[in-house]
């Protein structure tokens, strides 16, 4: 299959390039190579006759209809966004263009062309719960910049699958870790100033909650849903491995052989932080995926990455 990754040189598209090329697809990348996007992520690629690397703004409409017609491209796999909940607070303009603007973009290509889209969206679209898991069909309630630029992009999707017979696929992934992920989130900020001999801020009292899901894992996720799932869905992607922030700063520590009462520093809370995302995966897993990592070894995993 011919498919086009939008964010390719970004933590999870380049996770995603891996993966899809080594199962044998032919992979095209597009990244405007903002500062979250970098072309380290991806260079081991750049000589593969299977990819072909494009800087180019998903925005650009015509360019985007003009790689997809020249490469033949099957279906555009939508990683591209602005993804920091902080940045989107101090100012969504950005937020706007990339996950809103973007994502019409790509539907105009997708309505002109046929082509099928993959959308990556976040847990973060149906805000926040107390108890319990939220299913695919629940309301969304997003409760950030961020997490709204999200839901309008999912309401765009199916607007144009009503109106213009697209097909999709929505993924809704929980809460992301790995090698070559951002240096501004939350576990690279850990394991950054651990080893710098600094203090790890934690918002509030560190008693949010958030599932943590190895970036390997939902790229195979994607992957798998992609081949084995009708058009015109929604799945949500979790490992349902639940933690609340403090303790992901103390697993690190414990890894790195650091006392948590040395280096954790309690900050005010983020404007509206959500106390609790959770996700359920059951039809995920009615499909026939459940490949999921043991967190610990995989968070080992990212922290030695960081340490080089």
């Amino acid at each position: 299959m011919r498919v086009l990754i939008t964010g390719c040189a970004g933590f999870i598209g380049s996770h995603a390039a891996d993966l899809f090329l080594e199962k044998g697809y032919n992979v095209v990348g597009v990244d405007c190579f903002t500062y979250a996007g970098k072309a380290g992520n991806i260079l081991h690629h750049y000589g593969n006759p299977n990819f072909k690397m494009i800087n180019l703004d998903i925005c650009k409409t015509n360019a985007i209809q003009e790689i997809c017609k020249l490469r033949d491209i099957e279906c555009i796999i939508n990683f591209a966004a602005e993804t920091h909940v902080d940045n989107s607070i101090r100012g969504s303009s950005k937020f706007i263009h990339s996950n809103v603007e973007g994502v019409r973009s790509l539907l105009e290509v997708c309505r002109e062309t046929g082509i099928k889209l993959v959308h990556v969206s976040t847990d973060e679209v149906y805000g926040s719960t107390v108890e319990g898991s939220f299913y695919e069909n629940d309301k969304l309630d997003p409760r950030n910049p961020y997490s709204a630029t999200k839901a309008a992009a999912e309401h765009l999707i199916t607007a144009y699958q009503n109106t213009h017979g697209i097909e999709y696929i929505i993924v809704r992934p929980s809460n992301n870790f790995g090698p070559r992920q951002h240096g501004e989130k939350f576990l690279p900020t850990i394991i950054r100033n651990i080893l710098a001999n600094q203090k790890v801020p934690v918002y509030g009292d560190g008693s949010n909650v958030r599932e943590w899901l190895f970036v390997q894992d939902n790229v195979s996720a994607i992957e798998f849903i992609l081949q084995n799932s009708s058009m015109n869905q929604t799945y949500n992607i979790s490992s349902k491995k639940e933690m609340t922030n403090i303790s992901v700063v103390k697993e690190v520590c414990a890894i790195l052989e650091k006392n948590p009462e040395d280096v954790i520093e309690f900050v005010e809370d983020r404007p509206g932080h959500d106390f609790r995302y959770s996700v359920s995966n059951d039809k995920l897993l009615s499909l026939g995926f459940d490949n999921f990592s043991n967190f610990s070894e995989s968070l080992r995993k990212t922290v030695q990455e960081f340490s080089q």
